[in-house]
C-alpha cells in the first residue's frame, strides 16, 4: 500500500468532488466548492482515496474540515489531519478547528471540545468563559458568516474542538 498525501490539483477536481458529493448527499458534510489552495487529497496506490478541506476562519484560526476516506482503517483520516496542522503550523496560525459529527476521532487526534459552537452563537447570544480571545472572534466570525446562511442552522448540532498548534508539534515531536 503506498500512501501520499498532498496539496490538491487541477487533475484532482473530478475525484475530490465525487468524494464530497458521496458525502454531501449522506448528509455527512456540508457542501465545499473545489479549490486547490484549500484542499488536501490522499492518494492511495495512484488512486485520489480521501480529502481534507481547510477554511481560514480568522489569521490565527484555520477550520479542518470535509474529512473523507474512502478506504476506513488505513489511516488516511489521521494522515489528512496531521497534514492539515502541518499546513496551518507552517501558515503561522495559532489554532485548528473541527465542526464535526465524530469528536470521538478528533479526541484522538488531540482536539478537545469547546464548550461553544458558532451555530449557537448564531442562533442567539451564549455564555462563553474561560474561551481563548483569538478562538471567541473567530467563532463570531463563523457565526456572522457562513452560519447564519447555513439551511440546517436550525439543526445544526456538531461539535466545536479545537487544537492550539503549539501543543500539536509538541505531540508529534
Amino acid at each position: 500500500m503506498s500512501l501520499s498525501i498532498r496539496a490538491a490539483v487541477s487533475a484532482d477536481r473530478a475525484a475530490v468532488t465525487a468524494l464530497v458529493s458521496r458525502e454531501v448527499s449522506r448528509g455527512a458534510v456540508l457542501p465545499k466548492a473545489f479549490s486547490t489552495a484549500d484542499f488536501l487529497v490522499a492518494e492511495l496506490d495512484g488512486r485520489i482515496a480521501g480529502t481534507l478541506s481547510t477554511t481560514a476562519w480568522t489569521p490565527d484560526v484555520l477550520e479542518l474540515g470535509t474529512v473523507i476516506s474512502d478506504a476506513p482503517g488505513r489511516g488516511i483520516g489521521g494522515r489528512l489531519i496531521q497534514a492539515g496542522l502541518d499546513r496551518a503550523t507552517a501558515d503561522g496560525r495559532r489554532w485548528a478547528v473541527v465542526l464535526t459529527g465524530m469528536p470521538g476521532f478528533f479526541a484522538r487526534q488531540g482536539f478537545r471540545t469547546l464548550p461553544t459552537a458558532p451555530w449557537a452563537r448564531a442562533r442567539g447570544p451564549v455564555q462563553t468563559e474561560d474561551l481563548d480571545t483569538t478562538l471567541e472572534q473567530a467563532i463570531g466570525n463563523k457565526a456572522a458568516g457562513s452560519c447564519l446562511r447555513c439551511p440546517l442552522l436550525p439543526t445544526c448540532s456538531q461539535a466545536l474542538m479545537a487544537l492550539p498548534l503549539a501543543a500539536a508539534m509538541r505531540r508529534c515531536a
